[in-house]
């Protein structure tokens, strides 16, 4: 199966777009101006006749930026309980957008937003492709990572 840079690219444009009115684009150079000070990650499982995750990391500036526009608010402060909700929710239409690529049947989990000071780990798993973008000058990274078969 040959994957999918270019699915990644254009379903992330997309959904930051309609979803937030921003413009994320791959960054120039591929990941070599990653920042790697990422401070949120958003992880979503995908099971069944593929099976694996897709992450997105983020740094906590954009973070805030993205959950400030979708709750609508304006320069108020922002909870970690919204970071969370609005990062899980921009995980899962990843997720369900490469999900729809994928043979059939496949489900996704629930997505998972934690804290980190790194980009997402998931053990047992290898990666598949990793695109980073560059959104108001910061960088976030979409990855798809497949589980490895244990022998």
């Amino acid at each position: 199966m040959q994957f999918i840079e270019k699915e990644i690219c254009d379903y992330t444009e997309s959904i930051w777009k309609s979803i937030l009115s921003l413009e994320a684009k791959p960054a120039e150079n591929g990941s070599a101006n990653t920042n790697n000070n990422y401070a949120l990650a958003g992880c979503i499982q995908i099971t069944g006749a593929w099976s694996g995750t897709v992450t997105v990391d983020y740094p906590m500036s954009l973070a805030k930026q993205v959950a400030s526009i979708m709750f609508d608010l304006h320069g108020e402060p922002v909870g970690i309980e919204m970071l969370q909700d609005a990062l899980g929710e921009l995980t899962n239409m990843t997720g369900g957008n490469i999900k729809s690529l994928l043979p059939e049947p496949c489900f996704l989990s629930l997505p998972a937003v934690a804290v980190t000071e790194s980009a997402m780990r998931i053990p047992g798993s290898e990666l598949v492709s990793k695109v980073t973008f560059q959104c108001n000058g910061e960088n976030f990274q979409v990855s798809l990572l497949k589980k490895v078969d244990e022998k």
